[in-house]
């Protein structure tokens, strides 16, 4: 008899430690559609050692991504980065959770990027055709927050 009170004691306390007032969790989505400034670019040498880097000068770079699927590209056409020649860009899809699918101007070619938002930052990596060995990618900031 001993035996069960305490194993219902046990029982007790457990279950009232387990019934504290849970902290309420808010999350932020930010959607995709809108206006992002240029924020910063990531390569890797190929060791591993890549961070995200802030841009010198993000100036007017900035994407906007309509609810329509448009594209709307300000800057964004050095020519010596792939990364940032998003000039060439007309259109957009979302092909799943993760994925990016943006459509050129003169053809139907597309390039994917995987795409993730944290808080107010997207970031771009991309997917295919073309791709980087070592790594990199860009992120932007959401605009007007």
């Amino acid at each position: 008899m001993k035996t069960l009170t305490k194993l219902s004691a046990c029982l007790i306390i457990f279950l009232a430690a387990a019934c504290t007032k849970m902290q309420e969790v808010v999350l932020i989505n930010t959607p995709l559609t809108g206006t992002w400034k240029l924020n910063a670019t990531y390569m890797d040498p190929g060791n591993g050692s890549g961070t995200y880097r802030p841009v010198d000068n993000p100036g007017n770079n900035s994407i906007t991504l309509k609810t329509n699927g448009a594209l709307e590209v300000s800057g964004l056409d050095d020519s010596e980065n792939f990364l940032l020649h998003f000039s060439q860009y007309k259109s957009f899809t979302i092909q799943d959770s993760v994925t990016l699918v943006f459509k050129e101007h003169a053809n139907n070619n597309t390039q994917k990027f995987i795409y993730k938002i944290e808080g107010d930052q997207l970031s771009l990596i991309p997917a295919g055709p073309v791709m980087c060995i070592e790594g990199c990618g860009i992120r932007f900031k959401k605009a007007g927050q």
